[in-house]
């Protein structure tokens, strides 16, 4: 198998009657789904779309999102999945970073359109879905009625098949490039280390912008031959009628899906359901095997970055342990290695006990980050991926996450630059200078809500307000902070840096007399 495109073909022709996909009321086989997606590369082939280029996608969870990501495959293209909840200056600085020369926008970014293009002049095609009244835009559900037929193009498993962004200490998104061999050497690996088979149902709702949603639960199940069955988005209301309506008896979420089950009130039927094994970041501190009796499942615990997919999951066969990531994913490809390490700062391996950097290798990590030699050579340096995150390791090898080395806050599911927010914060009227930091209040389902520090200039005008409309303008809902609390100064080093360590003195300092938290709309 060199490519994900020969893997889609070899399904469809194998498996041509069996049901891959399932999407609300709709259900699509191996062999219609193959048949589409060619469909839909005619079309954009015909627009000039072609091997190398890089299509940008601002589509939500469906199977629109897997014809065009899987049609941009056959082309010998590249996909460039954004997060739907970007502002439109966010959304532009990646179609523009990535070099995007067709850009593919659904219903949900409709509002965004105006802007991305007065931004984005050097994208040469424009096409919609669920756009029918948007001019200018060329209507991608039309491709459907085009013959299914599209040249092969000639890949291997070294060929670049997406750009995934992810935040980093610069305050910039950096464009994780990935190859088919990478999602290749993931899904199987993943498919082996949770024990799915061709018979198995399984269920996300994650989104498929994100790393996990493709490389896990969409090439997992395309792998294997199992059925995959998308939801649009999480309700925590509806998550377990889902899996009994489709019979899924394997579930991939996030930790903070987990952990927002887990707080609604338990119900008499909390566990009849048909699932077996929901694979997750982990549920509530505490409560590991609470999560697995009352919803009568099996907790298999998952630690992953963009830049390496393929990392740690618990074993399958082993009991869930509270606190613990587990141990390498277990390869599944030819030639395949995976090995982790918990290192000191210059390198050197750290005994069981001992908190140091999580480092990883395999052949499945990211190429590189685009345009962005130097701070690749860093993540890279001594040919392991140095991922920023604090761990231990215990007698048998197992891993356990203690929090983040990296300027990263951690915000249900998403990784937020702190220099980003801060550089929106510094820029805001009546602020002289601000730091933020990642804090854990009770509420936060088990991950961190955004805390803003905020030295104010002389005659700023009181309260909150204003500040936070100009962040709104400017960065997504989840990076604007929560709690808000004015500082005389900030705590600086020698060096004239911030030392967030002592903005965090204390187990809560969101609860610190003065906070403001926008969620409440009131003052601690």
């Amino acid at each position: 198998m060199r490519s994900v495109v020969e893997l889609i073909e070899a399904r469809a022709e194998q498996l041509a009657d069996k049901t891959y996909l399932v999407f609300e009321d709709q259900d699509f086989t191996f062999g219609r789904l193959n048949q589409e997606v060619d469909r839909v590369a005619q079309g954009l082939g015909r627009l000039g779309v072609g091997p190398g280029d890089r299509v940008a996608v601002l589509l939500k969870n469906s199977p629109w999102f897997i014809r065009v990501w899987w049609a941009i495959l056959k082309l010998g293209a590249v996909m460039v999945p954004v997060n739907l909840r970007l502002t439109a200056g966010e959304a532009a600085y990646i179609i523009n970073h990535s070099r995007a020369r067709a850009v593919v926008v659904g219903e949900q970014s409709r509002a965004h359109l105006p802007e991305l293009r007065r931004q984005c002049s050097g994208v040469a095609l424009w096409l919609g879905m669920g756009l029918p009244d948007t001019g200018g835009l060329a209507p991608v559900e039309e491709f459907l009625e085009l013959p299914g037929s599209v040249a092969p193009v000639a890949l291997d498993l070294e060929h670049p098949a997406v750009i995934l962004y992810t935040s980093g200490t610069t305050g910039f998104p950096k464009g994780v490039v990935h190859t088919h061999g990478n999602y290749l050497r993931t899904g199987a690996s993943f498919a082996r280390t949770c024990g799915l088979q061709a018979s198995d149902r399984l269920l996300t709702a994650n989104p498929l912008f994100h790393v996990n949603a493709q490389f896990y639960s969409c090439l997992g199940t395309l792998y294997t031959g199992a059925t995959f069955i998308l939801a649009e988005k999480f309700s925590a209301s509806r998550m377990w009628q889902w899996t009994r309506r489709y019979r899924a008896n394997k579930v991939v979420m996030l930790l903070a899906l987990t952990t927002i089950l887990y707080n609604r009130d338990p119900r008499p039927d909390d566990a009849d359901n048909p699932v077996e094994l929901v694979v997750a970041g982990g549920a509530p501190k505490g409560h590991y095997h609470d999560f697995e009796t009352r919803f009568g499942v099996k907790l298999q615990t998952l630690y992953s970055l963009t830049e390496s997919p393929l990392a740690l999951m618990s074993p399958l066969d082993a009991e869930c342990v509270d606190g613990a990531v587990g141990l390498p994913m277990t390869p599944n490809w030819p030639g395949l290695t995976n090995q982790v390490r918990v290192v000191d700062e210059q390198d050197r391996a750290l005994p069981p006990g001992q908190t140091g950097q999580i480092v990883l290798r395999n052949q499945a990590l990211f190429v590189h980050y685009l345009d962005e030699p130097q701070a690749t050579a860093e993540a890279m340096a001594g040919g392991w991926l140095h991922t920023g995150d604090l761990g231990r390791t215990d007698e048998r090898g197992w891993v356990y996450f203690l929090g983040r080395g990296k300027d990263v806050i951690r915000k249900k599911g998403e990784n937020i630059s702190a220099v980003e927010v801060e550089n929106a914060l510094n820029a805001a009227p009546g602020v002289a200078e601000a730091a933020v930091i990642g804090v854990s209040p009770p509420d936060a389902a088990g991950e961190e809500e955004i805390m803003a520090f905020v030295v104010k200039q002389p005659g700023a005008e009181p309260g909150w307000r204003e500040v936070i409309d100009h962040c709104r303008r400017r960065l997504a809902d989840f990076k604007v902070p929560r709690f808000w609390l004015a500082v005389d100064a900030l705590p600086k080093n020698a060096v004239n840096r911030v030392v967030k360590n002592q903005l965090k003195q204390g187990d809560q300092p969101e609860s610190t007399p003065g906070t403001y938290d926008l969620s409440q709309d009131r003052v601690v």
